[in-house]
């Protein structure tokens, strides 16, 4: 037989020379009161914790999100640097690392190695993992040494060597079929008598009126008839010591004091002057000296 659990509880509290105090209270709403009274507190800590975890997934979500871009970010400083690098080598400029060398390690920013040696690869220290804030600072603070490094230096520089390169002759003359070398620059046997002289030039070999074109730019200095053998014939100044001769034409195309791109058109083939035969002779001169117009061909 269960025992019967009373619905109300009758609390005396009796005092000495008063009445007494008589309290009535149910035991079900009393337990409902405690139990909703002290899960108050649970609640509060659940939802503290709840809100701490949530924060600390955020945090880390954006530290992560932060070394990506930071990773990323060094790895096209790295990409830049290299690529300044090689534009140093292509404008011939010395490499200036030794620079940075002479820095001071306190006023050096933190970076990354941008190239390594393979014959020297060795490597050691204790490892410490770089806050992603420091990777940052340390990426943004290398771009605008970077960009002014290479707006300042590096493309003045390129900008002449650029110009330099354009001015050296290249290519074949000749645009059409059939065309072929009949004689070498150096020495070779005179095509009039006997015995060997040296020919200055390549001379070409390809139809009457064949187009002949520049192969570089410049201005042109001598357009005409020569007296010395080469008959009409155009001499081409391209500047840094460059020049072009075309010669045994039978038209010139261009005047004297004229500027003229590559592959301007200059004249036509013929065999005026000293000729044996329908030809280009091509001369490359550089400072005044012939030198050889195979290394120029291509």
């Amino acid at each position: 037989m269960n025992p019967r659990i009373p619905k109300r509880y009758t609390l005396m509290i009796a005092c000495t020379g008063r009445s007494p105090l008589t309290i009535t209270f149910r035991p079900a709403v009393v337990l409902t009161t405690l139990a909703v009274v002290a899960a108050i507190p649970i609640v509060g800590v659940g939802k503290v914790f709840y809100n701490y975890t949530q924060r600390n997934h955020s945090l880390t979500e954006e530290n992560s999100a932060l070394a990506e871009q930071a990773k990323e970010i060094l790895e096209q400083v790295e990409v830049l640097e290299a690529q300044i690098g090689d534009l140093q080598q292509r404008a011939g400029m010395e490499d200036d690392s030794g620079t940075a060398e002479a820095e001071s390690a306190g006023d050096r920013p933190l970076r990354p190695p941008v190239r390594q040696s393979e014959s020297s690869n060795f490597q050691g220290g204790l490892s410490q993992a770089v806050p992603p804030e420091l990777m940052l600072q340390a990426a943004q603070a290398q771009i605008p040494g970077l960009l002014q490094k290479l707006q300042q230096r590096v493309q003045p520089a390129l900008e002449k060597t650029l110009i330099r390169e354009d001015a050296r002759p290249k290519g074949v003359p000749l645009k059409g079929r059939g065309v072929e070398i009949s004689s070498e620059f150096g020495l070779r046997r005179n095509p009039f008598g006997s015995g060997y002289e040296l020919h200055q030039g390549m001379d070409f070999t390809a139809a009457y009126g064949t187009p002949i074109h520049a192969t570089a730019p410049g201005r042109v200095v001598t357009a005409g008839w020569s007296q010395g053998g080469y008959g009409y014939h155009v001499i081409v100044d391209h500047g840094y010591g460059y020049r072009t001769l075309y010669a045994h034409m039978t038209k010139v195309e261009v005047e004297a004091g004229a500027k003229i791109e590559r592959d301007r058109l200059v004249g036509y083939l013929g065999s005026t002057g000293r000729s044996s035969g329908p030809h280009l002779h091509y001369g490359v001169y550089y400072n005044d000296q012939p030198i050889d117009p195979k290394d120029y061909l291509e």
